[in-house]
C-alpha cells in the first residue's frame, strides 16, 4: 500500500522582520515561482507523478523521483533561491509520531535533492504532523488532502525567514 502525498506550493512567504527584498532577488524569487508552479502543474495534469513513499515510511517511490528531479532542475542555477520543504501527515494515529514522519518525509525529499547537486544549506525541512491542516474533514478525502509535502521559495537568510 501506499501514501500518496499531493505537493503544493505556497507561492509567497511571509519574512518576519529583515531587509526588503533587492530589486534581483525579487527578480530572482518570482521567476524560480514561475518555474517551479510550472513544474508543480504539472502533477495537476497528471504529466508527472505526486512525491509518494512507502506506507508508513519516508522512503521515497520511485515514481516521485521525476517530479523531484524537475524540482532540483528549477533550483540548479539560481543559488540565491532557498527552498523550504514542509512535511505534513493527517490525524490518524499518535501526534508525535505523526510529527516524527512528517520531519523525516521532509528530510528525505531534501536528501534527494541535495543528491541531484543543490547544496544543503538552501534547503530548509520542517515537519508538522498534523498540526496544519488544510482540511478540517475526517473523511479519507480530508485526510489524503492533509497528507502533502509543500514546498515554498525565499530569497530571505534563513535568520530573516522564522
Amino acid at each position: 500500500m501506499r501514501n500518496l502525498i499531493p505537493v503544493l506550493l505556497a507561492l509567497s512567504l511571509a519574512a518576519c522582520g529583515g531587509r526588503a527584498l533587492t530589486d534581483a532577488e525579487a527578480e530572482e524569487r518570482r521567476r524560480g515561482e514561475l518555474d517551479l508552479q510550472s513544474v508543480l502543474d504539472m502533477v495537476t495534469t497528471r504529466q508527472v507523478k505526486p512525491i509518494e513513499f512507502e506506507f508508513n515510511s519516508d522512503v521515497l517511490l520511485p515514481s516521485s523521483l521525476d517530479l523531484l528531479d524537475r524540482v532540483a532542475s528549477v533550483l540548479r542555477g539560481r543559488p540565491r533561491l532557498k527552498l523550504i520543504v514542509e512535511g505534513h501527515t493527517d490525524d490518524v494515529g499518535d501526534d508525535d509520531y505523526n510529527m516524527e514522519l512528517s520531519r523525516y518525509r521532509a528530510d528525505a525529499v531534501k536528501s534527494y535533492l541535495v543528491k541531484k547537486g543543490i547544496h544543503p544549506e538552501t534547503i530548509l525541512s520542517r515537519g508538522y504532523g498534523e498540526t496544519r491542516p488544510i482540511s478540517p474533514g475526517k473523511t479519507e478525502k480530508d485526510r489524503a488532502l492533509n497528507r502533502r509535502v509543500e514546498f515554498k521559495i525565499t530569497t530571505r537568510d534563513w535568520g530573516t525567514v522564522f
